[in-house]
């Protein structure tokens, strides 16, 4: 046991010293592409919502339902997700999950009805589920503690290159075939970059940390001995010695919960009960704003009698803004903290908000959405970063499952976005676009007041320091680097 902690240690601190170069940007590019075949699915609903909603005669509240499917099937599949990737691998969990989505995206293309088209995009979120987490989970435990939320915003900015995709899609697809027949063809070329599996198995290794602290010291020794020789012969000099800082042995020595079913439990008890319950509340506000967004920004635009082919660019220049908003996120949350970024891009996303709901003009609309989506689509890099640092490596794909699944998925996109149209036709956009923005006005309010500041810190530091007290690792205008 003492013999596999300290190799533990050791491999910790080798990955902690090396310095982000070409091969460091490959592995997090080909994390960050399976987001954007996942992006182009989730943003397929928002494109076929209009000729689907004419065809089949959809009432407000089967709208919903339809909009909210695939995020029910997200929350339903992400907390297993968390366990099986906590026993099995990151890796694994990453693979099968974009094979199930793509295919099930593939079988709703030939859905006879509304309920099998429902249910098809429900068993698609389930395989969505892994391919939200898995990214972040790699990254947070590859990369040095320095690049940790820039190379977030990477993956987030995928996400948003993603979402590009579904708008131009859908003005090459829609416009030109009959109504009945295009979404089809739509959902089956969205469907198609399934192939992308086999970029994966190739070219991303599997979690070193994950690997040494489940007990294959062997294949984590692998990867991390081929890391750095890839990364010296780059640099044509050795790497620094490897020094175990005192924060890595103390995680690595510290009790843990087990990578079981007690790390679902482990999650909701003391120390990590308070920041799990204050990142769920954040989740739900950032979550609601972002759904909003993809699912039913062109849907409104129409609403407007603005056009479809108008309505889809609208779309498209929405969808762009969320760029550099998600690039500069992750950027400046490395420099003045999660907390404070999460608060800087929450503000603007609830004042877009608020003024995409008082106009009619389409020009306007344009303009606060584009607002409401650089910022509440924006501020994601550094918060999905920050609650995948609230856990150690044991728990921590069940910690960011269970924060998402419940906050972002659950609340936030299945019973929001069900209740959205509903809101919309008995009460108004102005008021219901207003409760939107004082909601997550509120959950940035908590989630900043009761999570911990995680800047700067080595996933073995943050361990120690939430073992050691779940409120002092809080206060952190003080920042260490490791």
């Amino acid at each position: 046991m003492e013999d596999g902690r300290h190799a533990s240690a050791h491999l910790a601190a080798r990955l902690q010293r090396i310095p982000t170069t070409p091969y460091t940007w490959m592995i997090v590019i080909v994390a960050a592409g399976a987001m954007i075949v996942e992006a182009l699915d989730i943003g397929s609903l928002a494109i076929i919502l209009p000729p689907v909603k004419q065809l089949m005669h959809l009432s407000p509240g089967k709208v919903g339902v339809l909009a909210a499917s695939s995020a029910l099937g997200i929350a339903i599949g992400m907390v297993p997700t968390g366990f099986l990737a906590d026993r099995l691998g990151r890796k694994r969990l990453l693979m099968g999950g974009l094979l199930w989505f793509t295919a099930a995206t593939m079988l709703a293309a030939l859905s006879p009805n509304y309920v099998v088209l429902v249910l098809l995009r429900g068993l698609a979120g389930l395989g969505m589920a892994p391919v939200f987490i898995m990214p972040y989970a790699i990254v947070s435990e590859f990369v040095s503690s320095t690049t940790r939320a820039a190379f977030a915003g990477l993956l987030e900015t995928a996400l948003g290159i993603g979402y590009l995709l579904p708008p131009v899609l859908g003005l090459l697809v829609v416009p030109h075939f009959s109504a009945d027949v295009s979404w089809r063809i739509f959902l089956f070329i969205a469907g198609t970059p399934m192939l992308y599996v086999l970029v994966i198995w190739r070219y991303l290794p599997e979690s070193p940390r994950w690997l040494s602290r489940v007990g294959r010291q062997g294949e984590a020794e692998a990867i991390v001995t081929a890391l750095e020789s890839r990364i010296e012969a780059m640099l044509g000099r050795k790497l620094p010695p490897v020094e175990i800082g005192p924060e890595i042995a103390a995680a690595i020595s510290a009790p843990r919960p087990a990578a079981s079913f007690a790390a679902l439990k482990a999650v909701w008890r003391p120390p990590y009960l308070l920041r799990t319950i204050a990142m769920i509340l954040g989740a739900f506000g950032t979550f609601s704003m972002f759904y909003v967004g993809v699912n039913y920004i062109p849907s409104l635009f129409l609403e407007r009698h603005i056009g479809m082919t108008n309505a889809f660019l609208f779309t498209l220049v929405v969808s762009a803004v969320q760029i550099p908003g998600k690039i500069l996120n992750g950027i400046l949350s490395e420099v003045f903290g999660r907390k404070r970024i999460y608060v800087a891009y929450t503000i603007p996303a609830v004042i877009g908000a608020y003024e995409f709901g008082q106009t009619s003009e389409p020009m306007l609309m344009l303009a606060w959405a584009c607002v409401f989506l650089f910022a509440a689509s924006g501020s994601a890099p550094s918060y999905k970063m920050w609650y995948a640092e609230q856990y150690p490596t044991p728990i921590r794909a069940t910690g960011q499952s269970t924060v998402e699944s419940i906050g972002g998925r659950l609340i936030g996109g299945v019973i929001w976005t069900m209740i959205f149209p509903i809101l919309i036709a008995s009460a108004g956009m102005a008021l219901t676009m207003t409760s939107l923005a004082v909601t997550a006005l509120i959950t940035c309010a908590i989630a900043t007041l009761l999570a911990p500041e995680t800047m700067g810190r080595s996933v073995e530091e943050l361990e120690v320091a939430a073992i050691a007290s779940p409120v002092s690792s809080a206060a952190p205008n003080v920042v260490r680097r490791a």
